[in-house]
This record gives structure tokens, sequence and C-alpha cells, in this order.
């Protein structure tokens, strides 16, 4: 659908003004999303003070306010927010719908919006401290590695920690990783003492990059990268789709400075967060899935037709399609989740949507879209998802997470990870397996050779450090115990700076460690560690 350009005038001008809010609040916009990379998203503000909450609604308000409220996006939830932040949130949803020019819902008085969600709001929102948890003996223990060299660098913002191979000749292991600041990705040989690496292009500011052909033995290989256009939030077309092919010649430079093997696939749209090749229209050719996570009046979740060619040094699909309008996707997936043989898409949108939906491919380049997931509330928060077989049935699941506190600056109680089940027939049952306020990503590994998927999740609230220590979890494993048990325990607290991080065998030892890589706030100028590593070895006696 057309979007409407009066709407679009009027919503850039109120967008404008809510990042500068965001900026001034939090000192730094979402990493993605993982949480998410395109984050920042809703861009909410908080209050001053709370606003006076007199006698109860008449029943005739009240429908008033859930019938405006609900219209568009699940009706929040009151205990969102604490009840000074609900005049600001209240009064962002009026100017929202304002610049929607959209005339057709009978508004309520806005002091009824306020009050209907302030009567029931906590006073503040309180998350039950992590070291007050009481965790079992766990099978392995986690060892953190101190004064890692190699690793430093100015005020690191990583994106996305990828293992980009198996050993190195060098005898480490092979990763790349992007930095949304710097605009770097960089290719690490990393050990369990140190680590190398070099740069193998610059361009804005990146944030995820997915393999679209392995190297053989002439390391010719070739990635997908996408481009946000610009760090903080905000609606341009300043974000595009870059191939990378390392050991290719250098063309023009393109935007950012340096190339180095970069060639433009499709510039001119919002933040991008992700793309992925896969063969959409089943004619054999390779397009590519485009993550379009935008911000306010940009955003889709786009095919590429073509793109993934490869043909004529990588210029851009001369043709294209919008599976879905909406903004805030997260990330894209392939996989075949109903094991008919063909494979099908899977996409998480946050912002107000806050839905995981699959497109099950029907043949012949037809597809069903289905809604597998929504979260409770609009400001849900989610962060990322992943596809594995987590409870070992032969069918692929969805390991999905919410933690993303960079809209608002809240960590939520209801933050957490939980897999949605694939029930076969193409439905799928939603089960919460830990509680993690913050938590930017979950990935699932067999962490203790018992032959079963675990979990490995990360935090990225930079509030976390005005919180009494021990209140939050920055990096935690959630073990996979008989009888479908989940057990979580604490690799580290406190530090909840990383929005990406990789399972790797780094020390070749045959069990997988973590590299997380570092998201600072970008106020210091200084060198700090760009990956920390822990190493995966037997609990202590």
């Amino acid at each position: 659908m057309a979007r409407d350009p009066r709407r679009a005038v009027v919503l850039a001008v109120l967008a404008a003004a809510l990042v500068a809010g965001c900026a001034r609040r939090n000192g730094d916009p979402a990493p993605a999303a993982g949480v998410s990379p395109g984050g920042g998203g809703k861009g909410r503000g908080r209050a001053d003070s709370a606003a006076m909450v007199v006698g109860p609604l008449s029943a005739r308000s009240r429908e008033q306010v859930e019938r405006f409220c609900g219209d568009c996006h699940r009706l929040p939830l009151p205990g969102s927010f604490p009840r000074a932040d609900w005049p600001r949130e209240v009064r962002q949803g009026f100017d929202f719908y304002l610049a929607s020019l959209r005339t057709d819902l009978p508004r309520p008085a806005e002091g009824d919006a306020i009050r209907y969600f302030q009567e029931s709001a906590p006073e503040r929102i309180v998350v039950p401290p992590a070291a007050d948890r009481v965790e079992q003996p766990a099978p392995v223990a986690f060892v953190a590695v101190a004064g890692l060299e190699g690793v430093d660098a100015v005020d690191p913002a990583i994106a996305q920690v990828i293992v980009a191979g198996g050993r190195t000749s060098a005898g480490g292991c092979d990763l790349l990783t992007t930095d949304m600041r710097s605009g770097e990705i960089r290719r690490w040989t990393l050990s369990a003492t140190g680590a190398t690496h070099r740069v193998l292009a610059r361009l804005a500011h990146p944030s995820r990059i997915s393999l679209l052909r392995p190297g053989g033995t002439d390391g010719n290989e070739a990635w997908v990268v996408s481009e946000l256009g610009s760090f903080l939030p905000e609606d341009h077309d300043r974000g595009g789709v870059f191939l990378l092919r390392p050991s290719g010649p250098a063309p023009l430079a393109v935007q950012g400075g340096e190339s180095n093997g970069v060639w433009p696939l499709r510039l001119g749209l919002g933040r991008v967060v992700g793309a992925v090749p896969f063969d959409y229209g089943g004619d054999g050719r390779r397009d590519l899935l485009v993550a379009e996570f935008g911000w306010r009046t940009t955003g889709a979740l786009r095919i590429l037709n073509g793109a993934a060619e490869e043909t004529g040094g990588g210029e851009a699909a001369s043709t294209e399609a919008v599976l879905d309008a909406r903004h805030g996707v997260l990330d894209v997936r392939v996989a075949d989740l109903d094991a008919d043989g063909r494979d099908d898409i899977v996409a998480a949108f946050a912002q107000e949507h806050e839905t995981v939906d699959a497109w099950f491919a029907l043949g012949g380049g037809e597809y069903e879209h289905r809604e597998l997931f929504r979260g409770q509330d609009p400001s849900w928060g989610s962060s990322g998802f992943e596809l594995a077989d987590m409870d070992g049935d032969g069918d692929l699941d969805i390991l999905h997470a919410n933690g993303d506190t960079m809209d608002t600056g809240l960590a939520r109680p209801e933050h957490g990870i939980r897999i949605l089940f694939n029930e076969g027939q193409r439905r799928f049952r939603s089960g919460e397996i830990a509680r993690m306020p913050g938590v930017s990503q979950a990935t699932p590994a067999d962490l203790d050779g018992d032959g079963d998927l675990d979990v490995v999740a990360a935090a990225l609230h930079l509030g976390a450090a005005d919180q009494p220590p021990g209140t939050f979890d920055s990096l935690l494993w959630v073990e996979q115990a008989e009888g479908g048990e989940w057990r979580t325990h604490s690799i580290e607290r406190d530090r909840c700076r990383s929005a990406s991080f990789a399972l790797a065998d780094v020390d070749d030892d045959g069990r997988p460690d973590i590299v997380a890589g570092s998201w600072l706030s970008g106020e210091g100028s200084a060198f700090s560690p760009a990956l920390r590593l822990w190493l995966n070895r037997p609990p202590l006696p």
C-alpha cells in the first residue's frame, strides 16, 4: 500500500523530535535486533512527573480508551511503564494518530487515557535481582580470559560476531565482526591467548553479514552486508545492501569511505539490519530477502529478485517486491519449518508489532503467511530469534528473545527467552525457558556434551551500571536437563554491554566457547576490548 505523502511529512517532523529525545536520554542508540541492531525503534520518552489520578473512569470512557489505544496494535498493559511515564506515552500515541491523518476513531480525552493507564500502573518497574536466584550446580563452567591480547578497539559497538570458518592455519578460530560505530568489518584469528585481525571493509554503519558463497582453497568467498545508514534511529534512505568479496579487486569507493572489495547491491533503503540469499520464486535464481528495519515511515521485508547472482560485478537487482510492508523487521531466516521439502521464510518484527511470522512455501512461488507469535504488549521489546530443533523431535523450533531496553531505558521483569515449539501442521506453541531483563541475543548449542541443546544469552542494557551489583545477568546459560527442565546458570553479572556473541571452539578442545562483542556508550574515545572470551571448562571439584 502506498504511503500518503502528507503523513510522511508530518511523521518525519515527529520522528526528528523523538530521535533527539532518545539520544539525550540514553546517550546511545540501540544495536540491533538482535537486538537487535535495528533498535532504538520506538523512541519513547520519559515523563517528568506523574499526573494526578482522580477517581475511576466511567465504563464508557474506558471502552473509548481501549478502542482508541488498541486499534492498530495490542492495547498496552498499564504495568509496562511506571505511573510517571504514562502522560508522555499517551501524548506520543495521540501525536502519532494525528500524524497518520486518520479520522475514523473516536478520540477519548487525553486526560482520560492517562488516567486509564495510571490507575493500574506501578510507581516503578521492579526487576528481581539475579543474585537472589537459587541455582543448581552447573555441569560446565565458563572461565573468563583476562588480558586477552590484540582485541582492543576505540569505543567498539559490535553489532555482530559470527564464525567465518573452522580452525585457521595460524591455529586459531576464524571470526568476523561488524562495528556499527567505526563502520569496520573485521576478520579475526582468535586463540585462547590473543588475536590478530585485519579490516576487510569499511562502510558507514554496517549491521549484519551473511554468507553468500563459501570460499575454496583460494579463499574466494562472498558475503552479503546490511548497512543501516545511520547510527541513531531515524527515517532516511541511506541504508542498503552490499556484496563483500574480500579477495576481489577494489571497486569505486562507496558511502562510508574505504570499499576494499565491497559492491552496492541495493541503495536508497531505510535502516537495513539483515539480508539472506534465497530462491524466492523457485526459478533457480538466487534472490535476497532484506530485513529493512527502517524506523517510523520507512521499513519493510523486501525481496530483491536475482540480487544474489553476482552478475556484472554485483549491480543492484532489476526488480523487487515487498513481502511485508511493516517497519521494524528485526531479522529473517530461511528453513523448512513444515518438513515438506520446501524452504519457508521466518521473520521477527519489533516496534509496536512484536510478532514472529512465517511464510510457508506452497510451490510455484506461492506462500501462505501465518503469524506464529505475538508479544503481550506493544513495548514487548523483541530482540532476535534463531531456528533449531530444541526438543529433539526432528523438526525446527524457534528460539525467541525479548529484552530491548533502548527505547525506554527500562529493563523489565518479563524480558526473557522462550521457545516456539513446532507442533506440526504449521502450528507453534510458546513456552518460556528463562527470564533475563535486557537480553539481546539467545543462541542454542550443546554446551555440556549431553546430546541436547542448551542456550547461551547475553544482555545489552546500558542502565545496568546504575543499579546495585547483582541486579542483572549480563551473560547466562540455560541448561536443558532431563525431563524438559530448564536450569539457569549465571556466567557474568552487571556488565550488560554485549549486543552479539558467537559460540566457537576457540581452544580446539571440542567444547563450544563464548566470544562476546562489546557495545560501549561511545563517550570515552578510549581503547577497550572489542571481544571478550569465556572458555568452556569442566566444573571445579
